[in-house]
């Protein structure tokens, strides 16, 4: 079926989008910290209404073949004995199937007597063609059935790394039933004890203990209200009290927090949460509750809250700065929390995608050359690295002179006109959306347009810096080649234009002023 697949490339994708309506397509980078928070409170709350233990799918020291992200992406639970509080299994999947979709969360799910059984099948095409109903996305294996679901089940579901998988493969091996005819003392011989384990998990011959999720005591704290209540001044009060002992827990530890929950368990109704996602770690209650008693007068609560618990979900340590001998201390000491109050403020008001860092990619395209992504809440190595100006970019680099080439200052053509990285006309300061067409009325060999319409502008290049050479690899999609000189009009503009090597055709892209 056409759409959109996993590991396609961002280019085909926007390409498939565009062509099949009439939206524009937007890209959003990946947030991995907000991905582990949101599937650790579905650990979280499973473990409320399912099994007491529920965990984070177990990850391998590198990633295994078919696992893009090398991160937790599904839940494991031990559902021993339980099935008769569900009335039974299949009753017990419709209700784990339900609980997921009510949150817009489509899932797959596989009963197996072994956490490598479930794993395999949960992610097994083969398995879920046989399915008690097929309707559902879930596989019930019984003792006397569940042999015939593994030996189908194809070895790209039995956690093992890219290079066995390859090598099964070209030894005619993609099925675990097919793994199990050959010789076990060969396999190990070829390819190593973990294979060899991951035969024994399935089988159930080796242990494999489930990783329980739990909260950090330290970074949980709760309270049942003597009087389920609704009143916002109550609530209020609750949580200041909540976040002065968690708070005080983080000092003891010298952390600050980073993302803070403030969940609110109500009478016949799913709880309701509060999301602070703060700039640099902070153990300072008063600021975190000034930024809390903001969400409450946006937040309608549908019915009266029993329980109300704060949970520092993530946290980093305090950075503690050493006053200067010399130089006024007070001024850097100051600057750092108050730009971090500022921006959580912002934040809190505004909505955390609406207060944006800038991160430098490898991408030499210059509407692609950098992402942004939230300043708030992310892990203090991101911040870091967007403080340091991220990756550098894949431009060709030259130390040559970058003195510019007009009519009254020629340059010999064997000179490189690629800019200093340290130049700081480098890049325009404005860059245009879309890039508009130049309407070219006279031009010569190597250089930009001499004379050339704009906006209803004629305006002559009196100066150039260039040619500065863009290419993108043909790897990443539809390959762009373009030739890129910096220009100052004879009417003091300073103008970024590029030449469509494919097409010849000339494009202003930046304004320098």
């Amino acid at each position: 079926m056409a759409g959109i697949k996993v590991e396609m490339s961002g280019g085909e994708a926007t390409s498939l989008i565009e062509a099949a309506t009439d939206a524009q397509s937007t890209t959003q980078p990946h947030d991995a910290q907000a991905d582990l928070d949101a599937l650790q409170e579905l650990a979280a709350a499973c473990t409320e209404r399912f099994s007491p233990l529920v965990g984070l799918e177990p990850l391998g020291p590198r990633p295994w073949a078919g696992q893009l992200l090398h991160m937790p992406q599904g839940l494991v639970m031990d559902v021993t004995g339980i099935g008769p509080l569900f009335d039974g299994e299949e009753s017990l999947c419709h209700q784990i199937d339900d609980f997921f979709h009510s949150r817009n969360l489509q899932v797959r799910i596989a009963l197996a007597s072994t956490l490598a059984g479930a794993w395999g099948l949960a992610r097994s095409p083969a398995s879920r063609r046989k399915t008690v109903e097929t309707t559902k996305r879930y596989c019930i294996t019984k003792p006397e059935t569940e042999f015939h679901h593994l030996v189908s089940m194809p070895t790209r579901a039995m956690r093992l790394e890219p290079a066995c998988v390859e090598t099964l493969a070209r030894l005619g091996i993609e099925q675990f039933g097919q793994l199990l005819r050959l010789p076990r003392e060969g396999l190990a011989t070829r390819l190593g004890a973990d294979l060899m384990l991951r035969i024994d998990q399935l089988l159930g011959r080796a242990d494999e203990p489930l990783p329980v999720y739990h909260h950090r005591l330290e970074d949980h704290v709760s309270i049942d209200l003597e009087h389920p209540t609704r009143d916002t001044e109550i609530l209020i009060y609750s949580s200041e009290q909540l976040m002065q002992r968690l708070v005080k827990g983080l000092r003891r530890r010298g952390h600050g927090a980073l993302r803070i929950a403030c969940r609110f368990e109500l009478l016949q109704h799913e709880a309701v949460e509060m999301r602070l996602s703060l700039f640099a770690p902070t153990a300072d209650d008063q600021h975190l509750n000034r930024l809390l008693a903001n969400h409450f007068g946006r937040q309608r609560l549908p019915a009266d809250v029993h329980r109300v618990a704060v949970s520092a979900t993530l946290t980093a340590p305090l950075q503690q700065r050493q006053p200067d001998l010399i130089g006024d201390a007070s001024t850097h000491a100051n600057s750092a929390p108050a730009l971090a109050n500022l921006i959580d403020n912002l934040a809190g008001r505004l909505g955390r995608q609406s207060v944006l860092g800038v991160r430098a990619t490898r991408n030499p395209e210059p509407e692609s050359a950098y992402r942004t992504q939230p300043l708030t809440g992310q892990p203090v190595g991101e911040i870091a690295r967007m403080r340091r100006g991220g990756s550098r970019s894949a431009v060709r680099k030259s130390s040559r002179s970058t003195k510019p080439r007009g009519f009254f200052n020629e340059q010999s053509d064997s000179e490189s006109f690629v800019p200093s990285p340290h130049d700081p006309l480098r890049r325009p300061i404005q860059l245009l959306k879309e890039p508009i067409e130049l309407t070219v009325l006279k031009i010569e060999r190597g250089t930009p347009p001499m004379l050339f319409g704009y906006r209803d502008r004629q305006l002559q290049t009196h100066r150039f810096w260039g040619p500065e050479r863009i290419e993108t690899a043909w790897w990443s999609g539809s390959m762009i080649r373009r030739d890129y000189f910096r220009i100052e009009t004879n009417q003091g503009d300073w103008l970024w234009v590029y030449r469509k090597l494919t097409t010849s055709q000339w494009y202003l892209h930046g304004l320098f002023g």
